[in-house]
């Protein structure tokens, strides 16, 4: 019998000893500190969601989570980098809808089944904004002219983005032909809003960090909000769906990790934002920001995914 035992744990030895090397790590993760690549310059609502949430998240977490910003290629190039990193954890990935739309807008070879889900942190709902001077005051007004009077007025919005897929849902749910709005490609929320404020174009696809002050300031419209209820930071705006389009849409962000990262490190990433999004206090900078506390674990991010797969495949067919 002791012989055997004997026999018994050498093997449990042996195959211990054959267990993934990242299967290895995950049984004392996290050893050290997080890359959160960000793949967008500093300063942006996604930056800023970031850097609150993971300061909040540390607390749980035990080890620093470094922001690293790494701008380029619509949000690609530093997707790629995680894309490649070793899959120990110890690199994650601040993703959005990016990873849809550069895929199926040929802007990137991979999608988002490149890495694995960790969390869904937040939702930042869209708003339709206008120059003022122009001959409506709200969304009614919008297509009403769009439709009498075609080709006049001019959209601005990046090739194969998230303002692609929402001119284009918009348009086709309120009966207003895609061709009736002359598209002027610029790239960024930042440089649309401010082509906006110089006239150069009429409309754009904004949100509450990027249009909420210049609206104050009547220098900007905001016609419709593409939220479920009307936001808190603009109760005056009032939602698509009120307005008899029936749509919702936001820039979805979250957590990723490089394809096979151990599931402890998956799980841990995603209780350590868990309990940064129940604080309070995060939860008001995130809604100051004009987004939404949205937290799913990893099972329900991944369906969530897939969801939003289907979404942008079929509008960018």
């Amino acid at each position: 019998m002791q012989r055997r035992t004997m026999i018994l744990g050498a093997a449990g030895a042996a195959a211990l000893s054959s267990l993934p090397f990242q299967a290895a790590l995950a049984s004392s993760f996290p050893e050290k500190e997080v890359k959160l690549i960000v793949p967008f310059k500093p300063g942006g609502a996604t930056d800023i969601i970031y850097r609150v949430t993971s300061e909040a998240a540390v607390k749980t977490f035990g080890k620093p989570i470094v922001i690293v910003n790494m701008g380029g290629a619509g949000g690609s190039k530093g997707a790629r980098f995680v894309k490649g990193a070793p899959p120990d954890g110890y690199t994650a990935l601040a993703g959005h809808d990016f990873l849809f739309t550069t895929y199926y807008g040929k802007l990137s070879n991979f999608q988002y089944t490149a890495f694995e889900p960790v969390c869904l942190l937040t939702q930042t709902p869209n708003i339709i904004v206008a120059r003022p001077g122009l001959p409506f005051r709200d969304f009614h007004g919008l297509v009403e002219y769009l439709k009498k009077n075609p080709g006049k007025l001019t959209v601005t919005y990046s090739p194969a983005s998230t303002g692609t897929l929402f001119f284009k849902q918009v348009f086709a749910l309120a009966g207003v032909p895609e061709s009736a709005a002359r598209v002027v490609t610029i790239n960024g929320t930042g440089p649309q809003i401010r082509a906006v404020l110089g006239g150069n174009v009429d409309i754009a696809m904004g949100n509450v960090p990027s249009a909420l002050s210049f609206a104050k300031e009547k220098k900007l419209m905001m016609l419709a909000a593409s939220s479920e209820k009307r936001l808190e930071a603009c109760p005056e705006v009032p939602t698509l769906k009120e307005l008899g389009v029936n749509f919702t849409f936001a820039t979805n962000r979250g957590v990723f990790l490089p394809k096979g990262a151990p599931a402890e490190a998956v799980e841990k990433l995603a209780a350590a934002y868990r309990s940064a999004l129940a604080d309070p206090g995060v939860q008001k900078k995130i809604r100051d920001l004009g987004s939404i506390p949205e937290y799913k674990k990893p099972r329900d991010y991944a369906e969530f995914l897939k969801g939003q797969d289907r979404l942008y495949r079929e509008s960018f067919k």
